[in-house]
């Protein structure tokens, strides 16, 4: 049981580090909006650590650090990928202006690139020699098991957010819930798992339906990612539906803010309005939102043609098969297809013992009388030869016994 001077230095601890940590929150947020996200990043985590430590980690305390962490970790992501593709482009031009120099600047160039190449090979040898000792000391690891992406790393930080948020019951909790699942299924947008990401986005887009006015902006961006993410997986027709919602939210919220306008401005004539005039709000608004139309309005175009491409793409498929299975049908007409045949009749029926008995005495009858016949046959066939051989001798004996009659002269 803690002593009460336990107690109170243990709440004294934990709101030195809630203020440490507010502090350290504030300053990512000015890095974030300053483009500094590095800078936003390591701000972040410090808050992470401080707050874990004196609230634990599954705290409510911490769930608002846990999320910009999060949230700033995907920015990285984004710039490192923004970087890496823009230096291979680079490269890529680099090479392709290489090859049209002159000979005579590569010949130029030749004695410079030998010292150049010397100098390198130290620096790579200094390099190696450092990796090697960095190996030795940690033992023989080629790669580190616990090093994990900035993506991994952001996932895993909003997915606590967002059990954190799920636990809450007020309207704030929810909302930053919501937002939880947005980032998350952005992030699954940036590793190409798009069933997560849309089943993401529907779960922030039911919260927000519950909690939101029908014109409020988030909506609009939450229909927005959702048509993003059916696009990407190919499923045009609800891309463009939700692209649509997007266009029809932004379009009421454009409505309610001219009207907040027009009633504002009524009676006020022109007197100066301060920096944080609501109409001047408005106004802004309005013309960030009118600004964010045409390039929605191109994203259902885009979708229009990229299905209009697969259509095409199906029908050209569709006609090309057809036309090889119309040359290959005559070839295959060509061949005599034998019909199948009738095997009953050489089937051998089993007879009843009465019927096998009759045949049996039938076939033994047709058999004498068959063997009869042939001996009558064999008799008359002798008596013919015999006959035939008589008349052939008498011819022989009558030619050679009747000499030839002289002619009379």
């Amino acid at each position: 049981m803690d002593t009460p001077g336990t107690s109170s230095s243990s709440d004294k601890e934990r709101m030195e580090a809630a203020e440490t940590a507010i502090t350290m929150l504030a300053q990512g947020k000015r890095n974030m909006v300053c483009g500094e996200i590095p800078n936003a990043v390591n701000q972040f985590q410090e808050a992470c650590k401080v707050l874990a430590k004196a609230y634990g980690e599954t705290a409510k305390e911490c769930a608002e650090a846990y999320f910009y962490y999060g949230q700033s970790l995907l920015d990285l992501a984004r710039m490192e990928t923004g970087v890496l593709g823009n230096a291979l482009q680079g490269e890529g031009e680099e090479e392709e202006e290489g090859e049209g120099d002159e000979e005579g600047e590569d010949e130029g160039e030749t004695g410079g690139e030998g010292d150049t190449a010397e100098e390198g090979e130290t620096a790579e040898e200094g390099d190696t020699a450092e990796e090697s000792q960095e190996e030795t000391e940690g033992g023989e690891k080629k790669e580190n098991p616990d090093d994990i992406s900035n993506l991994q790393l952001a996932w895993e930080m909003l997915e606590l957010a967002k059990v954190i948020y799920l636990k809450e019951e007020d309207k704030k909790s929810k909302l930053k819930a919501a937002e939880s699942f947005l980032k998350l299924g952005e992030i699954s947008l940036e590793t190409e798992n798009y069933e997560q990401a849309l089943s993401d986005f529907q779960e922030c887009l039911k919260i927000q339906e519950a909690e939101l006015e029908p014109d409020d902006r988030l909506l609009a961006e939450t229909h927005y990612q959702l048509g993003l993410a059916h696009g990407f997986n190919k499923q045009y027709d609800e891309s463009i539906d939700q692209y649509r919602k997007a266009i029809k939210v932004m379009e009421a919220k454009i409505g309610k803010l001219k009207k907040t306008v027009e009633d504002g401005t009524q009676g006020k004539g022109k007197e100066p309005q301060a920096a944080d005039d609501p109409i001047k709000a408005a106004q802004q608004e309005i013309k960030d939102l009118e600004e964010i139309l045409p390039d929605i309005r191109g994203k259902i175009e885009d979708m229009e043609e990229e299905k209009k491409n697969i259509d095409e793409l199906k029908s050209i498929t569709k006609d090309t098969l057809a036309a090889v299975a119309s040359e290959l049908k005559p070839a295959e007409s060509s061949e005599p297809k034998k019909a199948a045949s009738d095997i009953s009749h050489l089937v051998r029926r089993k007879r009843k013992p009465e019927e096998e008995s009759a045949e049996a005495d039938t076939k033994k009858t047709r058999q004498e009388e068959g063997s009869g016949d042939t001996e009558k046959n064999g008799t008359a066939n002798d008596k013919s030869e015999s006959a035939m051989e008589s008349d052939t001798k008498k011819k022989e004996s009558m030619d050679v016994s009747e000499p030839p009659t002289a002619v009379a002269s």
